[in-house]
């Protein structure tokens, strides 16, 4: 939730907000063994109508987006607008060996997606913000990684196994809303 406060004070007079917690993130977790950005989306579309919300427009940041989209692929009715950021949707495992992004392989992905020492989390922190904290104590950014990275670690692992290893463009499907 605290990725999303600016914009929850910006839109909730505006707008009825639902703000998740994907599985495995926050507080949220299941004991079924499925890893996947589908079973996500199945996950959100049943809250979503166990809330009696029949169209929605959705936004996806980083993983969410992965999620998003394939809900909107799923349940078109139900998705009316779209809307990604900083999700590599159309990225493909090939495009890290090719050196379109600046990692070059899964494993060096997960380890900075996934950081487990303080120079990961500093990578991450430059491959996340414009402008990056140039000092944040070494301390801090412990307690970061405790607290945000270390609870349900090898789920997490599992996700962006699935999401990334033999992806291709080709196999993503068309989806026809708006972009929000």
């Amino acid at each position: 939730m605290w990725q999303w406060s600016s914009q929850i004070r910006a839109f909730r007079g505006h707008f009825n907000l639902y703000v998740p917690d994907l599985i495995f993130f926050g507080k949220s977790y299941t004991t079924r063994p499925e890893r996947t950005e589908l079973f996500q989306a199945q996950c959100v579309m049943k809250l979503m109508e166990n809330l009696g919300v029949t169209k929605f427009h959705v936004v996806g940041v980083s993983y969410g987006g992965f999620v998003v989209y394939r809900l909107a692929q799923l349940y078109p009715n139900a998705v009316q607008k779209l809307t990604l950021v900083a999700a590599g949707v159309c990225l493909e495992e090939k495009d890290m060996e090719e050196g379109l992004l600046k990692v070059s392989d899964l494993a060096t992905a997960r380890s900075i997606l996934l950081p487990q020492t303080t120079a990961n989390l500093k990578t991450l922190m430059k491959l996340s913000f414009v402008k990056a904290p140039k000092m944040v104590p070494s301390c801090l950014l412990t307690d970061i990684i405790i607290n945000m990275f270390a609870d349900r670690r090898d789920e997490r692992v599992e996700l962006v196994n699935h999401l990334i290893a033999g992806r291709k463009v080709s196999d993503l499907p068309v989806i026809h809303q708006a972009s929000g």
